[in-house]
């Protein structure tokens, strides 16, 4: 691939930026959302299932479109969301898998989209208060979900409802960088994660 320059004050915020987590009001209205959460995906996980071994709450996807979040955000604020970004998708992929008894971590990637595409999300995204700068040039910064699946990572990005490859490193949406927030190191395909590293998945990143 060319060589990628990546902004390095833009860079350096994504190096630092943990995986986001809902806020709980303490009281019913959040219990009542993450009870609603589980409900839904008891629901959905009776109705079907895909090829991986884990079942995955892709009904995410659809039930929720992607756009601009003002964080912070509450459980009860996030379910009743039309729109939500993909901080709020990761947090409510971990949380079905958390409750389920699956081994789960946040995690974040860079994607490569290019700047006809990151000129118009940066136009969505403006004036989104408190907004994290997940875009630059090239480059966007997005939150997926770390699937501990027989001592190897599985990587699903609940924003789209689909397991990402590790061997789809070049093209538009490729994946070219990515860290775990799993406390032990995992391989991914060809790729070992190691907590809280950014791993570059292909050459041609300056960073």
């Amino acid at each position: 691939m060319n060589l990628v320059v990546a902004d390095k004050k833009t860079l350096r915020g994504w190096l630092e930026q943990p995986a986001s987590e809902l806020t709980d009001h303490g009281s019913s209205c959040c219990a009542g959302a993450r009870a609603w959460l589980q409900a839904m995906a008891t629901s959905y996980a009776f109705r079907h299932t895909d090829a991986t071994e884990i079942a995955a709450p892709t009904f995410l996807a659809q039930r929720y479109k992607w756009g601009p979040t003002t964080w912070p955000i509450a459980w009860c604020e996030a379910v009743r969301a039309e729109a939500i970004d993909c901080g709020v998708f990761s947090a409510l992929a971990r949380a079905i898998w958390s409750a389920q008894g699956v081994e789960c971590y946040g995690a974040q990637v860079m994607l490569l989209y290019g700047p006809q595409t990151t000129v118009h999300w940066r136009r969505r995204w403006a004036g989104q208060p408190g907004s994290f700068n997940w875009i630059d040039r090239d480059l966007v910064y997005h939150e997926v979900v770390i699937v501990v699946v027989g001592g190897a990572a599985e990587v699903f990005d609940p924003s789209d409802g689909h397991w990402l490859s590790p061997a789809a490193d070049a093209g538009y949406g490729a994946v070219v960088g990515i860290r775990s927030e799993c406390p032990k190191a995992l391989a991914w395909g060809r790729h070992t994660l190691a907590m809280d590293q950014w791993i570059l998945t292909v050459p041609g990143i300056s960073w």
